[in-house]
């Protein structure tokens, strides 16, 4: 799950203050979703939206934060709107999910987050990714989450999320890492009575790591995965490397093979190198993520609503393909000073 649970009032307060948009993992919904408001039946707004979310990568549903109405801040929260604990209490909600939801989502927890006054409070739903499609009996249909809504489910994804059980699930992670250095000159150790003074020197490292994340239950023996990306954020050296598969549109291949160090040859006058073994697959538990594949970028690379797609292939699961915009790929800091 790539959300952190909350679980005080200042945790759902920095959600607001640190402007947390809405994903595939997170859904904010004001208090009055649990009220019926004469337009939708609310017991199978909830179920269709909890399935949704077990249907697809797992996640977090918050009931009492709003959503702000503007358009140009659709999907941001905006603030804490409390429900009365006496008149929508935690059980009435377990037992509007549990009873609406074929099969029941196992794993499921509610987390009741108190406010300060007597009997407000927010209610947090813990939802993990299924290994079966569930569906919301209240109108019998199955869900997913998809662009911040829960849509319809194809027969074909239905088939794939029951297949969870069978093969394995990759998704693709990405970082930004940014890594400083002091740039040295003198390779060989100088004493200090000799050594010049001199202001010291530093560059910086801009790299894009993709790495493979295995969201299912079943291990990953061979991956494979291609990455599109716009070139003009890519270094020109790198760009070297890649493939041009389109105008303005670059494509690397990573997968999970790894080569171990058997030796260390050379000395301190020629250098030392590393001498490597044959290439070996590296397999992916479940839960966990695998070795990154890396790709040059420039120093100050463009990051906005452009986006970054990737197709893995895995054992003998089906292909599955995911995108994210330039702009939500996390920037990791490193300084080696």
């Amino acid at each position: 799950m790539a959300v952190s649970v909350p679980h005080t009032k200042a945790d759902l307060e920095r959600l607001i203050q640190d402007k947390v948009e809405e994903s595939i993992h997170l859904d904010y919904k004001d208090a009055r979703s649990l009220s019926p408001d004469g337009k939708k039946n609310p017991k199978s707004e909830i179920a269709k939206d909890v399935s949704a979310m077990a249907n697809s990568a797992g996640g977090i549903i918050i009931y009492g934060i709003k959503e702000h109405d503007e358009d140009d801040k659709k999907h941001l929260p905006e603030k804490i709107t409390p429900i009365q604990r006496n008149e929508f209490s935690k059980e009435w909600l377990e037992q509007v999910i549990n009873s609406n939801i074929s099969p029941r989502v196992e794993g499921m927890v509610v987390h009741p987050i108190p406010l300060d006054q007597a009997n407000e409070v927010v209610y947090v739903v813990e939802i993990p990714q299924s290994t079966t499609a569930h569906q919301n009996v209240a109108d019998g249909r199955y869900y997913r989450r998809y662009n911040f809504q829960s849509v319809w489910m194809a027969d074909y994804e239905i088939r794939d999320i029951m297949n969870r059980a069978k093969h394995p699930v990759i998704e693709l992670g990405f970082e930004i890492e940014r890594e400083t250095y002091e740039v040295r000159h003198n390779l060989l150790p100088v004493p200090a009575m000799l050594r010049e003074e001199e202001k010291k020197e530093y560059s910086t490292d801009v790299i894009l790591k993709a790495f493979p994340i295995n969201t299912g239950t079943v291990f990953a023996q061979y991956i494979n995965y291609f990455v599109q990306l716009p070139e003009d954020i890519v270094d020109e050296k790198a760009a070297e490397q890649l493939d041009k598969v389109a105008t303005g549109i670059l494509e690397f291949h990573g997968e999970n093979t790894h080569r171990d160090v058997v030796d260390v040859e050379g000395n301190s006058v020629t250098g030392f190198y590393r001498k490597y073994g044959p290439s070996r697959f590296d397999p992916v538990l479940p839960g966990l993520r695998g070795r990154s594949g890396r790709v040059g970028l420039v120093q100050s690379p463009r990051l906005d609503d452009r986006e970054i797609t990737w197709k893995v292939h895995a054992d003998n699961a089906p292909p599955r393909i995911g995108k994210i915009k330039l702009r939500e790929v996390p920037v990791i800091e490193k300084k080696e000073i």
